[in-house]
């Protein structure tokens, strides 16, 4: 009936009266069912999704008591992300459907003032009435608090004790503690009483005492980021009652693929093993690829303690040589992690392929597997590259060469499709025992990885489809197409630098063959691949999840989700769940009554993996730059060479060799300087040494700070200009607008 009422609403210019929507929502339904006649029941039944839709401020009710969609009016819902002085911006994701059937999600913006913030702070969730202007708004109401824990200091007041937060954003909030405390302890805090609108009382949950301690350290900084830690005592209690091994009451139902030759490719140091393989040669020439999934919803059923602890972290975080498990380690390392030689519950997705590597058939199954071999990408390449083969390897060397060409021809399919590829290697740090940065090293994706990454792609997408075939609802993993504006930033940047590629930002983004050539035209810019290849990325739009499937860019997907690391991420072990009682369910009753239960669910479920998503990688990348600034520490005073990837009126971003990134800071330049953006230079005011964008430097490092996450260098000579042309002459005009700024001229 939901459907039915929001088509009214979208159609309807004005709100209206309830008496009006059963009209119209008789009229909509007579159109399918001409026998149609609205009863009490179906009038109850919209009343109250219309007052559930005012609660979730889906709808508005005027004063008038007339109703429309949310959309219809001024008010909008959007995180509120705030700068340290109080003002803000609003982001509110508003999604539809146009006339040709597609779902679009749109991104407004909206730019809010400290006096109407109504106490706002960053990553506070909220309602927004917009102004006139269309581009700025007043926050009518805080919905939900973006403050589960709080990392702070403790200061004293007289005698009360209170918490400081450390990031400046939140420091409008008052956190009282009750009792006594040693004042400039770091802590974590739970608000566990709001008093008034920025005043809470706190309870301690984490104390930070010893700074100096790398794990320490990392473990600041994540929680500084908002990531949950730990799991309950209702989960603890939990635990107890897990078994440490599969049972054959537990078998029963599932095929059984004990007996087939079956292993999981992983890092050395993986211990969480989500995914194992196999491939069979069929009698008619085909073949058959399996991929065989933990089954976590097995052992965690929904809503239990530590099935809430799982929604509440969202995903497993791997930063600083630490990991924080979504589940605890009993599961994620033991009963559900795929080891070698023991029994383990799986959900199997089986792709029969043909010659061409085009799908023939595919099943889903509940099944129990026992891993032959743990093997590791290192040893794994080595046979795939040079033929070499480490002994314990050696029965399974033809499996592995037949798995190779079957991951080639889906990725060359793929690609064909659309697919972007960007070979960039990942920046990786070395640890000492203590967790301190103590190297840095580069990880190439390579045959092994390639391989993997193919056939979880290929789960990921055939499981997606089976579901959506079936209408069973699902939370996709989405991808928009580029930024159009950075895109188009980017493409002007190529020209300046000589390396001009021949489309535009919109014919990119409307064919993703062209992105690719794109990403294969930057590969080509010799000393420049680095620094034009990590600008284009930073075009790429956020990816994401999502009830309303709108299809995967990147991939080049029509339909995608996350399936295979169900033990890791929220979203793949809720498409299990969804698996369980939507597909596997044999009652056709129970059946349907599932699959409107998860319809309701997965946009809370989306939302929330989504948003631990985003904090995830806010931890890893404050993480890394600390354990830039820690590792560089050592070097300091010495000489280096590096790229400059960005600059601007504050300085210069320089990238090293070994891609860790650094500044030179405008202020120990000589002379003065104005940045011009058209042509990406920095421009000395004083006839000094002008920089820009692509620059090789010179520099020696002079100074780095872990605690704000900063490498400063000094720039010593050019080693190689990559000077930029400036056919209309911009560059004289900023300096004599910049000149006249300094000096005071005016005209």
């Amino acid at each position: 009936m939901k459907q039915y009422v929001d088509f009214v609403f979208k159609k309807e210019k004005k709100p209206i009266e309830m008496e009006k929507l059963f009209q119209r929502v008789e009229q909509l339904i007579q159109k399918e069912d001409s026998s149609y006649q609205m009863s009490e029941e179906d009038k109850q039944e919209i009343e109250e999704i219309v007052f559930r839709g005012v609660e979730k401020l889906e709808y508005y009710r005027t004063p008038s008591n007339r109703f429309t969609s949310l959309l219809k009016t001024s008010f909008r819902k959007g995180r509120f992300h705030g700068n340290r002085l109080g003002d803000g911006v609003v982001v509110s994701l508003i999604s539809y459907t146009n006339r040709e059937g597609k779902q679009i999600v749109k991104e407004e913006k909206y730019t809010v003032s400290k006096e109407d913030g109504a106490g706002a702070i960053d990553g506070d969730y909220v309602l927004v009435d917009i102004h006139r202007n269309g581009s700025s708004a007043r926050v009518e109401r805080i919905l939900d608090r973006n403050v589960e824990n709080i990392t702070g200091e403790v200061v004293r007041v007289g005698n009360s004790f209170f918490v400081r937060p450390l990031d400046k954003k939140k420091q409008g909030l008052t956190i009282a503690l009750e009792g006594q405390y040693i004042e400039g302890d770091i802590v974590s805090v739970s608000l566990v009483d709001q008093r008034s609108d920025n005043f809470y009382i706190g309870k301690i949950v984490r104390e930070f005492k010893h700074k100096d301690d790398p794990h320490e350290d990392a473990l600041l900084e994540a929680f500084k980021c908002g990531m949950p830690e730990g799991f309950s005592e209702e989960s603890l209690k939990q635990l107890d009652t897990i078994p440490m091994s599969v049972s054959e009451e537990e078998k029963v139902g599932r095929y059984d693929f004990t007996s087939w030759e079956i292993f999981s490719i992983d890092g050395a140091d993986t211990k969480d093993k989500d995914d194992c393989i196999s491939y069979q040669l069929l009698p008619n020439g085909n073949v058959l690829l399996g991929v065989h999934i933990a089954d976590t919803p097995h052992y965690v059923p929904t809503n239990s303690p530590i099935h809430k602890d799982a929604f509440r972290k969202g995903t497993s975080y791997y930063f600083g040589g630490c990991v924080e498990p979504q589940l605890p380690r009993k599961l994620s390392n033991g009963i559900c992690s795929l080891n070698d030689g023991v029994d383990r519950l799986t959900k199997s997705i089986l792709i029969e392929y043909d010659s061409y590597g085009n799908v023939v058939s595919r099943s889903l199954v509940p099944s129990v597997i026992r891993s032959s071999k743990g093997m590791t990408y290192d040893c794994v390449n080595q046979i795939l590259k040079t033929g070499e083969v480490p002994a314990q390897y050696e029965p399974y060397e033809g499996t592995l060469k037949a798995m190779a060409q079957l991951s080639k021809k889906l990725r060359k399919r793929r690609i064909n499709n659309g697919a972007i590829e960007f070979n960039r290697p990942e920046i990786k740090f070395l640890y000492d025992e203590d967790g301190k940065a103590i190297g840095v090293k580069h990880r190439v994706q390579d045959v092994s990885e390639n391989l993997i990454e193919e056939f979880m792609l290929a789960a990921n997408v055939n499981v997606g489809e089976i579901l959506t075939e079936n209408g069973i609802p699902c939370v996709y993993r989405v991808h928009d197409v580029p930024n159009i504006d950075r895109l188009t930033e980017f493409l002007r940047l190529l020209e300046a630098v000589g390396y001009p590629f021949d489309a535009s930002a919109e014919d990119i983004c409307s064919d993703k063959h062209l992105l690719q050539e794109l990403a294969d035209h930057v590969s080509k810019t010799g000393h420049l691949q680095t620094m034009l290849m990590t600008n284009l990325i930073r075009c790429l739009s956020h990816a994401g999840y999502s009830p309303n499937n709108i299809g995967h860019y990147g991939t080049g997907f029509e339909i995608y989700l996350h399936f295979t690391s169900p033990i890791r991420r929220l979203a793949d072990d809720t498409i299990s769940r969804i698996i369980d009682d939507c597909y596997f369910e044999k009652d056709p009753n129970k059946k349907q009554t599932a699959i409107k239960k998860w319809k309701v669910k997965v946009q809370e479920f989306a939302s929330q993996a989504s948003k631990m998503e985003k904090v995830e990688e806010q931890v890893e990348k404050n993480v890394h730059y600390m354990d830039t600034a820690v590792y560089l520490q050592s070097f300091v005073g010495q000489e280096f060479e590096g790229t400059i990837i960005s600059l601007g009126n504050n300085g210069i971003t320089i990238q090293l060799d070994n891609l860790l990134e650094g500044r030179i800071r405008t202020k120990s330049l000589p002379g003065k300087y104005a940045y011009n953006p058209e042509t990406f230079t920095l421009l000395s005011l004083d006839g000094f040494d002008s920089y820009y964008v692509g620059d090789r430097l010179k520099m020696r490092l002079t100074a780095t700070d872990k605690d704000s996450k900063t490498v400063d260098f000094v720039a010593l000579e050019k080693v190689k200009e990559n000077r930029i042309m400036d056919p209309h002459n911009t560059n004289q005009y900023v300096k004599s607008k910049a000149k006249d700024a300094l000096y005071g001229r005016t005209y």
